[in-house]
């Protein structure tokens, strides 16, 4: 895994999955590559775990997410690693959101797998927002987010002809 900013770390992998056509008309084939992107933990490290700061926090989260996907697509444009990448892709235990800028979101279906990484987000939450793991303990689902080069590129380059919103 290679850090790439303070919240974002990834890896590469080639899709083994049948062929998908994502949300922007791109289809993803057996053996294209992916970038999979990860949450650096000690990001979260400095967040308070008072319930009064979940506002800032959450605000934090939302300013750092936006600012590492502009810099994700200056850097896929600028950084030949980034050539042979397809799509991003992540799970995350976040409620879906992101479908304006271009995100692909589904739902994980109840595997085995898929229980261990409910148990893994649960075990994050307790430890570094204990306030939001209580209310979150039963609504806590694995997502699948994908995100196409094409779609990073429209919705985060200095090009992009809005202001990106997560809601």
């Amino acid at each position: 895994m290679e850090k790439f900013d303070e919240l974002l770390s990834f890896s590469f992998e080639k899709y083994a999955g049948e062929r998908r056509i994502m949300n922007d008309g791109t289809w993803i084939e057996p053996g294209d590559w992916l970038a999979i992107l990860h949450f650096n933990r000690e990001c979260f490290a400095s967040s308070s775990a008072n319930p009064k700061d979940y506002i800032r926090n959450a605000l934090r989260f939302r300013k750092l997410i936006l600012s590492s996907l502009r810099k994700l697509a200056l850097d896929v444009i600028a950084n030949e690693k980034f050539v042979m990448v397809k799509a991003f892709h992540g799970v995350s235990w976040l409620p879906p959101h992101g479908e304006k800028l271009g995100f692909l979101i589904e739902r994980l279906p109840d595997s085995m797998l898929n229980q261990v990484r409910t148990l893994y987000f649960k075990i994050l939450l307790n430890t570094f927002f204990p306030h939001l793991a209580a209310a979150e303990k039963n609504r806590v689902q694995p997502h699948a987010y994908w995100l196409t080069r094409q779609s990073l590129l429209k919705n985060f380059t200095p090009e992009s002809s809005h202001e990106p919103l997560i809601h």
